[in-house]
């Protein structure tokens, strides 16, 4: 038998991916799935977007592309951050890549070294320990369950955790799986310590347009502009566009780091897929009222999601700012029926609900549930009142 690597003997499978599969097995046995553990938008890709990916194909561009993204996107992109923003950054520094995930782990192959620390959020998303721990990295976490507000993402967190062996910095904004948003203050203050420290800041914004606030997002790149070459930025289209199998990312950075990430590119995958970027190129450059219509969505159902819970009672959490999860506490619910941990609840909802709920541990939270919203107001209602006869029984 062949051994496997040290690196991959590492490696933990994705719970959030594991509970896809988990949820296509049922529905094959023939049984109704309520499914709140989705991390994609239940929407369609609008139709502006998939009609230019079918242009794509019926004008053959169906060969290699450069392999850190065409020059037609990487234009959509410099110009939706400068609508958006108020940045204006070179082709030189953006690297589009088959999905953001895929973005986020050349990134951290090209700066992390075996024995260097990275700090990442707490709650944290399922990949960003994983992918450290790939690089040879440590994973330190900046916590922010403790804090008061519940979930508030605060610079101090993150520079409390400093050592001399940090490498790089995650900041995840808005959050997954909290939904909170840092504060254009905060991240200013995370941004400028590390600046000083020379230590590498990312920020996973692919949420960063699902926002409920009136607030402008707060833009990285523009707080400090004489920290810019120490921040990047990575993004998706996936979100935002319901383009979640299109698997197309970009990541904005240094020109030196976005040259790095380019090499390892070329010799993994290549390039991103030449039609997905053709897609990417109207999602960004078209009408976003599509856009728009899906926010305004997520916010009735987030509303709607937080009066039930309340009517529920015994269920701590804190109203998300962007994205689309509610992140709760079940500890009185875990106690009540005398389950061993939120592994367990989650099990025992999907056993006898056909409910699918994430379970904090995933995220490094025992004794949470993450319950998506990124599915239909009918599912929501049912999907709730079921939960609340079975937590009440």
């Amino acid at each position: 038998m062949i051994e496997l690597s040290a690196r991959v003997k590492t490696m933990t499978s994705s719970p959030t991916l594991k509970l896809v599969q988990i949820k296509k097995q049922l529905q094959s046995q023939g049984k109704v799935i309520l499914d709140f553990g989705a991390g994609e938008p239940d929407f369609s890709t609008p139709d502006n977007i998939k009609n230019a990916g079918i242009e794509a194909i019926r004008s053959n561009f169906t060969k290699y592309t450069p392999t850190s993204g065409i020059a037609e996107l990487k234009k959509a992109i410099r110009a939706s951050y400068l609508a958006e923003q108020g940045v204006e950054a070179k082709d030189s520094q953006i690297v589009v890549s088959p999905g953001s995930k895929y973005g986020l782990f050349i990134l951290l192959q090209a700066v992390v070294n075996p024995g260097d620390e990275v700090i990442v959020p707490l709650p944290y998303w399922v990949s960003y320990p994983e992918m450290v721990k790939f690089c040879g990295g440590s994973v330190i976490h900046a916590d922010h369950l403790q804090s008061q507000p519940r979930f508030e993402l605060t610079a101090a967190s993150y520079i409390s955790r400093f050592s001399p062996r940090t490498r790089a910095v995650i900041v995840n904004s808005p959050s997954n799986p909290t939904g909170k948003v840092m504060s254009s203050m905060q991240l200013a203050e995370l941004i400028a310590f590390f600046h000083q420290k020379n230590v590498l800041i990312i920020v996973d914004d692919c949420y960063r347009k699902i926002m409920y606030a009136d607030e402008a997002y707060p833009s990285p790149l523009a707080l400090l502009p004489g920290a810019r070459e120490q921040v990047a930025v990575v993004s998706s289209l996936s979100k935002t566009y319901a383009m979640t199998g299109w698997r197309l990312g970009y990541s904005i950075t240094s020109e030196s780091l976005a040259a790095a990430m380019t090499k390892i590119q070329e010799h993994s995958t290549s390039n991103p897929c030449s039609i997905s970027q053709k897609a990417a190129v109207e999602a960004l450059s078209g009408d976003q009222g599509a856009v728009r219509s899906m926010v305004e969505e997520y916010r009735r159902r987030r509303d709607y999601f937080a009066r039930r819970v309340d009517e529920i009672g015994h269920i701590p959490y804190a109203l998300p700012d962007g994205a689309f999860y509610f992140f709760a506490d079940f500890s009185h619910y875990i106690q009540k029926k005398k389950f061993q941990d939120d592994n367990q609840l989650a099990m025992d909802i999907l056993e006898k609900l056909n409910i699918i709920l994430v379970p904090g541990s995933a995220f490094g939270a025992p004794n949470h549930l993450r319950i998506s919203y990124a599915t239909s107001l009918q599912d929501i209602r049912e999907g709730l009142g079921k939960l609340e006869t079975y937590l009440k029984s």
